[in-house]
């Protein structure tokens, strides 16, 4: 395979390079060019990866076994989902607490928040909250469980950094797929290209004000509290879980990942799901977090891998906010979120108002 990988390279490298010669050229001709070797360049960088992954041996039949599995033996599965619902119940705890402890109208002040701006206010406390009682129960199973792959390390930023470089071919190709899926299935219009709600107001903030304090509390929401609390929740304590019951980590990294991307259709933004199309690409993310995971068995390796893919779709969301959407209730969604400034009302701890309940995922 190295043999291939090396004759295509050879081959096609070298016309792209020529192609994309900036030479007396503008921006607009060399991006065309670069889009033109995008899928040829994608796939070279594919074939390299699966080079990689069975020179290592984990696409062969017993290869997580032989490269040495983690060491959860001595918990049971129920106390991997335990975790993981004591993670889920931190996060959501901190709206009642926010809410019925008036805090929203002490950040106010006197002419309030908006309805937006609580909300990031409780997903940032939500994520706060939720990151605090999974590195908690992180430091209580690694007593019980000291070669489980719980601690966590400096090395694992950069670790975690390189493994998404490795993994990107794989989910780029997923989503020019599932772009293409799309166009099959509706007379070839294109889809919307920011296909998260989160983004969506990231783009329209930014549009207008880039100096926002709320659109960069937003970024850090996205792009730091939800990787680390989403990858404590999935990778590290369901995935566990479901490796503890079901003995084969490939079948416990594809049942996580769907549970993954199936919590983004059921739960995202504001409450618009995450279009069918776009669930393809988190699928493909997931499962090469959960390998990533398996393989290094260090917890800040799926979350820094995260953190990189959402920062990606925040800087590319930033790059093209002078870029107007045209996608039907976009500018719909855009009018209801420059509402008028009022005081945050105090509802009632037990059954907080709804409009609070948007999250970061």
């Amino acid at each position: 395979m190295a043999f291939i990988v090396a004759l295509v390279l050879l081959t096609v490298a070298p016309q792209a390079l020529a192609q994309a010669d900036t030479a007396d050229r503008t921006v607009g001709e060399v991006m065309e060019d670069i889009d033109k070797w995008k899928i040829p360049l994608l796939g070279i960088g594919t074939l390299l990866v699966l080079a990689i992954l069975v020179a290592g041996g984990l696409l062969r039949p017993g290869g997580f076994e032989k490269a040495g599995l983690r060491d959860i033996g001595p918990l049971a599965w129920p106390v991997w989902l335990f975790a993981a619902l004591i993670v889920l119940l931190a996060q959501s705890s901190a709206q009642g607490l926010i809410v019925g402890t008036g805090a929203l109208d002490r950040l106010g002040g006197e002419d309030g928040l908006s309805g937006e701006q609580a909300s990031i206010v409780i997903a940032l406390a939500g994520l706060g909250f939720g990151a605090l009682a999974g590195f908690g129960m992180l430091y209580i199973l690694n007593k019980s469980a000291p070669e489980g792959g719980l601690r966590v390390s400096p090395v694992d930023l950069p670790l975690g950094m390189g493994c998404f470089v490795l993994a990107y071919p794989l989910v780029q190709l997923a989503s020019i797929g599932a772009v293409a899926i799309y166009k099959s299935f509706e007379d070839g219009q294109s889809p919307d290209p920011i296909a998260h709600d989160v983004l969506a107001r990231i783009h329209e903030q930014f549009a207008t004000n880039t100096q926002d304090v709320w659109t960069w509390l937003t970024i850090a929401a996205a792009v730091i509290g939800a990787p680390i609390v989403e990858e404590l929740i999935y990778r590290i304590f369901i995935q566990s879980a479901l490796l503890k019951m079901l003995k084969s980590p490939w079948v416990s990294i594809i049942a996580t990942s769907l549970i993954f991307t199936g919590m983004h259709r059921a739960v995202a933004g504001d409450g618009t799901p995450v279009p069918w199309h776009a669930l393809i690409v988190l699928l493909v993310l997931g499962i090469t977090m959960g390998v990533a995971y398996e393989r290094t068995r260090r917890v800040g390796v799926p979350i820094a891998m995260h953190m990189c893919f959402n920062g990606l779709m925040v800087a590319l969301t930033i790059m093209a906010s002078d870029t107007p959407r045209t996608t039907e209730g976009a500018g719909e969604r855009q009018g209801q979120r420059q509402s008028e400034r009022v005081p945050a009302p105090r509802p009632d701890a037990q059954n907080p108002d709804p409009k609070y309940m948007e999250r970061v995922p």
